[in-house]
């Protein structure tokens, strides 16, 4: 069995040696990594290419900068592996033998069209690792993918980033790509995934490393595209959902998408008055949402909202995600 790494590249240099180090050292050698560089105007492109002669598993691209969603689709194209892994440049695996006891659970249940996998918050400046929440024993079992999407938003952890994940390539190449130019790109693509799967599960293993409070984590400010992008993917999911999905799923959607309209209301703390007013108007429309409550945060938030109202709940919205941020 064949695990293709794609990676792509784009100003890391700092961080780029640990991660393609962590992934050419896994004790499970069957492996060829992709190296996207997306046209990084540092010495990405000759590290890039050094990695490649020192290793013949290893693959390099070098294109224009088209952005993280571009170069993943890009790297898919060339993957000739039975399962794909998406690793981010800045971040790297924790150990060694990661790989090794991953394809032993995946040949455990070769019924799964993915695994997902959990992770750690590193933070460079302190040293220090704080391992994700764990997933509850629903999540570990494996399940058909609409009973997953059920599972995961009732536990509140819905674990969107692609780099959580090994996925058979045939349930992606060809099917299921990233959307160009738009921040939170993982979430379409999860939620396109777990519709087009038919098995998967989650473990408790801890192999990502994710690295925390660097200027390349999109996680790193506030900006408003990333406002814009959110609210976007979240007007689209809904009419999506209201078209294409019923009962169950609809539900745990819903659920979802009322979780990212929180985190949305909660950005709004960054804009100034004016900006601020016109865009909450807008999201108001969708407060419909925290009527589906299998969220657990979600169903906080509809109950300070209950009792508060809506001026007060985006005060403490806002509060949370300035100290989660910090």
């Amino acid at each position: 069995m064949v695990v293709s790494f794609i990676i792509p590249i784009y100003k890391v240099e700092r961080y780029l040696e640990q991660c393609v180090n962590s992934i050419l050292s896994q004790t499970y050698r069957n492996i060829e990594v992709i190296l996207v560089d997306d046209g990084s105007p540092d010495n990405c492109p000759s590290m890039c290419d050094k990695f490649a002669e020192h290793d013949m598993r290893v693959k390099v691209i070098h294109k224009p900068n088209g952005g993280l969603s571009d170069a993943r689709n890009v790297g898919l194209q060339h993957a000739t592996g039975d399962y794909v892994v998406f690793v981010d440049s800045d971040d790297y695996w924790a150990n060694t033998d990661d790989l090794e006891r991953l394809v032993k659970e995946v040949i455990k249940t070769p019924d799964c069209d993915f695994i997902g996998f959990n992770c750690s918050y590193y933070y460079e400046e302190s040293g220090k690792v704080i391992p994700w929440v764990k997933y509850n024993d629903d999540i570990l079992k494996t399940v058909h993918t609409i009973k997953c999407i059920d599972n995961l938003v009732v536990s509140g952890t819905f674990p969107m980033s692609a780099c959580m994940k090994i996925i058979k390539r045939d349930c992606l190449q060809g099917k299921i790509e990233f959307i160009k130019g738009i921040y939170s790109e993982d979430i379409p693509w999860f939620i396109e995934l777990l519709k087009r799967s038919n098995k998967c599960r989650f473990i408790n293993q801890y192999i990502y490393m994710y690295r925390k409070g660097v200027s390349t984590s999109i996680s790193s400010s506030f900006s408003y595209k990333k406002y814009s992008d959110l609210f976007r993917l979240l007007r689209d999911g809904v009419e999506i959902n209201k078209k294409d999905c019923e009962g169950q799923v609809r539900d745990a959607l819903y659920s979802f998408w009322a979780y990212q309209l929180c985190i949305l209301r909660a950005m709004t703390g960054f804009m100034d008055q004016e900006q601020r007013k016109e865009e909450l108007r807008e999201l108001y429309k969708y407060n419909w949402l925290l009527e589906y409550r299998l969220h657990p945060k979600v169903r906080k938030v509809a109950l300070v909202q209950k009792y508060l109202g809506r001026k007060i709940t985006d005060y403490i919205l806002h509060q949370y995600l300035k100290t989660r941020l910090a």
